[in-house]
């Protein structure tokens, strides 16, 4: 759970610096798409073990974190770039989904696996 505390909190202070126009370079470019995924797989796991499997053990299989990794990435760097000029086609963001799905895979599945016993 520290690892999605932190891995938001990050994300929102980013967010935040950004939105009263102090953006902080490396970090606002990258960082925010790299913990993207691990978030929102992170909240989706948490719905799921709940509410639809009511298991505390089930975990994604990873072919599913990339799916959902794939998905935002078309979605973020294809589809809302035709739409709006706040978005631009980037294919580091890309990379930076599928490496925070990655990373979420190994260390926050793990995590969960160990507290789970």
């Amino acid at each position: 759970m520290w690892l999605f505390i932190t891995s938001a909190l990050a994300w929102c202070m980013i967010h935040g610096f950004r939105a009263i126009g102090y953006p902080i370079p490396i970090l606002n470019g990258y960082l925010t798409d790299l913990l993207a995924v691990p978030v929102m797989v992170h909240i989706a796991l948490l719905f799921t073990r709940r509410f639809l499997v009511r298991d505390p053990a089930f975990r994604y299989p990873f072919s599913w974190i990339m799916f959902i990794a794939a998905y935002v990435a078309v979605v973020m760097e294809v589809v809302a770039p035709h739409f709006s000029p706040v978005y631009t086609a980037d294919g580091w963001d890309a990379v930076a989904y599928f490496a925070g799905g990655i990373c979420y895979h190994m260390i926050g599945q793990y995590r969960l696996q160990v507290q789970a016993k």
